[in-house]
């Protein structure tokens, strides 16, 4: 009997300094010790969360934001978006 639902999931581990990204909807990126990471939405919406901050980011398309802090940060793609970063390292 088949299996009634199978997730699949990529890690990726990668070092970029600029770039853009798409994500489809319910999509997600980690990153890693990302203080001074900064982020554009491009178009959808993106809830950004870092560990241990207590706030909510919700980006849409022409806003921005540069996290904070290190630890782990989790940007969520909420419909289908595309976001332009780069980091200062």
């Amino acid at each position: 009997m088949p299996p009634v639902h199978e997730q699949l999931t990529t890690t990726m581990n990668i070092q970029v300094h600029q770039g853009k990204l798409q994500l489809a909807r319910n999509d997600h990126v980690e990153v890693i010790d990302g203080r001074g990471f900064s982020m554009r939405c491009l178009f959808g919406s993106l809830w950004v969360t870092q560990d241990g901050d207590p706030r909510d980011i919700v980006l849409v398309p022409g806003e921005s934001f540069t996290l904070d802090r290190d630890g782990v940060a989790i940007v969520y793609a909420t419909a289908d978006s595309g976001l332009a970063f780069s980091t200062a390292h």
